[in-house]
């Protein structure tokens, strides 16, 4: 269905129903309505790319929240976020990426006023799941969609991992690892304010908790940081001896290393696919990795934002889910 078609079953012109699909100008109410409600009963889909043409005349800008310095993974998903943004380019799209490190809600809320700053059209974040950065998001008049972990606000969308999956993946993992004698488990995560990371632990616990053997002796927080997990993983090893240790986040290189040094027999199951993780697959030191699709979750939050300011139209999902893929020594 077209525009001039819409305009005929409507009774009314072409530039009225434009402006009402595209929420410009004052169109009487139930005119309006009659318009949707066509549009909508047609299933009518707009150009997007006459769209975003016409759009690029006055320009789009995305702001973008990342806590991604330090952390491999990441990479990935920036490499997603330029890809699209270069792809959009020609149609007026500019995209402004503040990169932060590790889980501080004051450094968020600075890195958000940050790109406000430049007049943004749109924000993507990854979201610390905290009451300030809830309430910032809450008051903004802006489409925002959130990436690689989810937070309760107004948003477009989520892209990014079922983490509660993939901590029951991980779970399943352990379980086939320890057999039916069970023993002591130790799970190191990024940060109890990342709401993926927490759900990685719901969904850990409720597998391995099939299994009354198995003992979750410590839960304890990296910042994703080598140096911290190298610290924290030493202090799990000494004061409870665990016979696997999940890590849950990054961090894993460090992590690693200190299990390494204490001379202990620990089996180890990760999550993400990067070069550490690789290699100690490769070596046999990491049991098995869980991964989560990193590119897509930042190639898709970006094209998300550009339809929709380009069309106005919602995405057609609101939570858009990564698939979490189980890695061992000889996948490939």
């Amino acid at each position: 269905m077209t525009i001039k078609e819409i305009a005929v079953m409507a009774g009314t012109s072409r530039g009225t129903v434009d402006r009402v699909l595209n929420g410009r100008g004052n169109v009487n109410s139930a005119l309006a309505q009659k318009i949707l409600s066509i549009s909508n009963g047609n299933n009518y889909q707009p150009n997007r790319l006459a769209q975003a043409l016409i759009k690029s005349r006055k320009h789009m800008t995305i702001g973008v929240v990342i806590n991604s310095l330090g952390n491999e993974f990441f990479d990935d998903v920036l490499r997603g976020i330029h890809d699209r943004a270069q792809k959009y380019g020609s149609y007026g799209l500019n995209v402004i990426v503040k990169e932060i490190k590790g889980y501080d809600g004051i450094e968020q809320l600075e890195a958000i006023d940050s790109v406000l700053e430049c007049n943004i059209d749109a924000l993507a974040i990854m979201p610390l799941d905290v009451p300030e950065v809830k309430e910032k998001l809450d008051s903004l008049e802006i489409p925002i969609v959130v990436f690689n972990t989810d937070i309760q606000t107004e948003k477009l969308a989520f892209v990014g991992c079922d983490y509660y999956n993939s901590g029951g993946l991980c779970g399943d993992i352990a379980k086939l690892i320890m057999g039916a004698h069970g023993g002591k488990v130790g799970i190191i995560i990024g940060s109890f304010m990342m709401q993926g990371h927490k759900l990685r632990i719901a969904g850990f616990t409720d597998s391995v908790s099939e299994n009354p053997n198995i003992d979750i002796v410590a839960c304890m927080e990296n910042a994703d940081d080598d140096e911290r997990s190298h610290q924290v993983t030493e202090e799990l090893v000494a004061k409870h001896h665990p016979d696997l240790i999940y890590f849950a986040a990054a961090g894993v290189k460090g992590g690693v290393e200190a299990v390494l040094e204490s001379g202990e027999n620990i089996r180890i199951i990760t999550v993400d696919e990067t070069t550490v993780t690789h290699e100690y697959l490769y070596k046999g030191i990491i049991s098995a990795t869980v991964t989560q699709q990193p590119y897509e979750q930042g190639a898709l939050t970006i094209k998300m934002l550009h339809n929709y300011l380009s069309t106005h139209k919602s995405p057609r999902e609101k939570y858009n889910y990564t698939e979490n893929q189980v890695k061992l020594k000889n996948s490939k």
